[in-house]
């Protein structure tokens, strides 16, 4: 007997793309010489980056995912929503530390720069929580109320709402952190999708977030001569 197909997941590809960010800015601000003004405002400014980036993406959960399921499953996202609630309360504190950072004297940075390591990766860990009930949860939610075409309608209008910078961020972190086969099928429906200079321009930024291995596999999944680079080559 066959198995039945995989659902369609709302979740999969953003959650990676925001898991890889929360890993690298708590690895950043881990290993930050905050002693260096300027590896200390390219940290600091990681963080806010990783924030504007939450903050849109539950901003868009609340907007559309939720009122689409409340619609055909009255009460079925409370939990989510208290859990989002809480995440902008921890996303204004990490604000308000990394402000005081900011006009610390260098040397009087280190008890502040430990807490507000901590206080990320405590964020990290309640994202990691929340993204895992969200995927086990609220895709069951779903997967029961509304059909593939409906949710793939429900993600092209969320891709709708986004800027052109909202866009650009969600894909920097997001295509590095898919698998080969995901990456080809995102990036072959994206050029069917988009202008060339800006699928082209998409390339060029991810290429050197690639291994050569995954960057081959990708040219030949999207039929790309490559030019073999030196460094590419067998020692």
């Amino acid at each position: 007997m066959l198995s039945p197909a995989p659902r369609f997941d709302i979740y999969a590809f953003i959650h990676k793309g925001l898991r890889a960010h929360l890993m690298h800015t708590l690895s950043t601000l881990g290993r930050c010489d905050w002693q260096d003004c300027a590896e200390a405002r390219a940290a600091l400014a990681e963080l806010q980056g990783l924030l504007v980036f939450c903050r849109s993406h539950i901003a868009r959960e609340d907007e559309l995912v939720h009122p689409a399921l409340e619609q055909r499953r009255p009460g079925a996202t409370r939990y989510s929503s208290a859990a989002h609630r809480l995440h902008r309360q921890a996303m204004d504190e990490l604000d308000s530390l990394a402000e005081q950072v900011i006009h610390l004297p260098m040397l009087r940075r280190g008890d502040l720069t430990h807490r507000l390591y901590r206080r990320v990766a405590r964020f990290v860990a309640e994202n990691f929580e929340h993204m895992e009930q969200e995927e086990r949860d609220n895709n069951r939610l779903l997967w029961e109320t509304h059909s593939d075409a409906e949710l793939i309608a429900l993600e092209q209008r969320i891709v709708a709402s986004l800027s052109p910078d909202e866009m650009q961020h969600v894909l920097y972190w997001m295509l590095p952190a898919l698998n080969p086969e995901e990456r080809a099928g995102f990036l072959l429906e994206l050029r069917a999708k988009v202008p060339a200079e800006l699928f082209t321009a998409t390339l060029d930024t991810l290429g050197p977030q690639l291994s050569p291995r995954h960057h081959a596999r990708l040219d030949a999944a999207l039929g790309l001569a490559r030019t073999v680079e030196p460094a590419d080559l067998p020692a």
